[in-house]
Formats: C-alpha cells, structure tokens, sequence
C-alpha cells in the first residue's frame, strides 16, 4: 500500500513539474516575466501540489507538529551554518552587507525577498518531500536509509533545472564543481531535515525553515570555488555531528518495541 502511493505520488510529482518545464525549454519561454514564471513556478510546487493531490484523495492523517522554541532556532541555524562557515572560512563574510543589500533590491525590498524565500522552493517542495514522502519511506528505512533515498530523488527532481535557460542551476551547469556538490550536499541537508522534522518533532514548518535557511544564505554568501566543497564537507559534519543524538533514539525505539 504504501510503495504504491509512493510511486503514485512521484509520477504525479514528475507530471506537475517535468512536463511544463520540458514545454517551457522546448518553446524557449522567458522564465523572468509574464506567462513563463507563472508556469515555472506553479511547476516547481510540484511536490507540495502532488502530495494535497494525495491527501485528499486518501484522507491521510497528517503528523502533529509539536510547537516549541528549540526546533525554530535549530532549523534555521542547521540551514544557514554551512554556507556560513565556508564563507567565513574562504573570507567572503566582509562583502555580505553590499552583497544582501543588492539580493534584496533585486527581489523587490523586504516583502519580495521574504516571500520569495520561503515560497521558492521551501514551500513549494517540503510538504511533498518532508510532509508526504519522508514518513512513508521511515516504515520501510531508518534514518540513513531514508536519507539516501530521499537526498536521490530529491536531486532527480532537480535535473531538469539544468536545462532551462535562466535558472541559477543553468548558470552553475550540471558537470561542474557547483553542480556536483549542490546533488551531493542534498543527501546531508536531508539528514538535517530528518532530525529537525522528526526527533525535534517540528515537522514541515521545521524543513521549510531549514530549506529557507540554506537557500537565503546561498543567495547572500554564495561560495566560489573551492568554497562549495567546504560548504559540503560542513553540512556533512553537521548531519555526523547530529547521528549519535538520533542512534540513541533509534535504540531506545528497539527497546520499546520488545
């Protein structure tokens, strides 16, 4: 039943987002205005869009987010401390105000950047990934057997990105040092998400916290160069840092259920 949905879900994830972005890089629409950005972002919701589909075709019950000041401040430090440290690190830090001043001119003022944050990615994916998918694949997968399945499709779904003239993803390329370690930096990001989601218990506002995090801090402090395999090996060490707290858990589960 749930390998089902689950299948059920990634082809009415892929058909949302795919098949009109294919149609917009075949035709050459312009993703920076008019119809072309409406579309493209309707189909980047693609997998917040195919897990209501879900919902509401089954009536599944939804977790229960426990409210709390710990998982809020934990999500966004998580999110924003590898490309933090790696900036810092490589001495990029010193050009963030005029560097944020200009991303933020750029998305409109405050309001546009905020929404654009959030809205861009965090909400248009974590309640497909982290809301509908995620728990699904913990009946069959411990913590990094469901990250390792999750990081991969996440990073499949992303593909098609590369291929689309106006996307940050496009102008990184898919066989180069940025495109490698954007696909490989997945797989501990959704550790991260995992253990904010699911042990602190913040669910889906908790990974779009996270996502919001990491991606703003990307767009204020991007690393250059060798930068994005520092900002990699960070987050990894993050997601390592964070695997005994979450093995404790897991053994004190075992024990519960003998």
């Amino acid at each position: 039943m749930i390998k089902r949905r689950l299948v059920e879900f990634g082809a009415i994830c892929l058909a949302l987002t795919w098949v009109p972005w294919a149609v917009l890089g075949v035709l050459g629409v312009d993703l920076d205005e008019g119809v072309g950005v409406l579309v493209f972002s309707l189909a980047a919701a693609g997998p917040s869009l195919a897990a209501l589909v879900m919902w509401l075709r089954y009536r599944e019950r939804r977790r229960v987010v426990r409210w709390s000041p710990v998982w809020p401040v934990a999500a966004v430090v998580l999110g924003a401390l590898a490309s933090l440290v790696a900036s810092a690190l490589m001495g990029d830090l010193p050009a963030l105000p005029d560097h944020a001043a200009s991303v933020v001119s750029g998305a409109g003022g405050l309001l546009g950047a905020a929404a654009y944050t959030f809205l861009a990615g965090p909400v248009a994916e974590e309640f497909g990934w982290r809301g509908y998918v995620q728990p699904r694949l913990r009946e069959y997968f411990g913590p990094l057997g469901t990250t390792a399945v999750l990081g991969a499709a996440w990073g499949l779904w992303h593909v098609p990105l590369y291929f689309l003239n106006g996307t940050g993803q496009h102008d990184d390329g898919l066989f180069t040092q940025a495109g490698l370690t954007f696909f490989l930096e997945l797989f501990p990001l959704s550790f991260v998400m995992l253990f904010v989601t699911e042990k602190l218990r913040g669910g889906v506002p908790a990974a779009i916290l996270v996502h919001a995090a990491w991606n703003l801090t990307q767009e204020l402090v991007p690393p250059l160069g060798g930068g994005v395999w520092l900002e990699f090996l960070v987050m990894t060490a993050v997601a390592a840092a964070l695997l005994p707290s979450w093995t404790a858990v897991e053994r004190g589960r075992r024990k519960v259920a003998r």
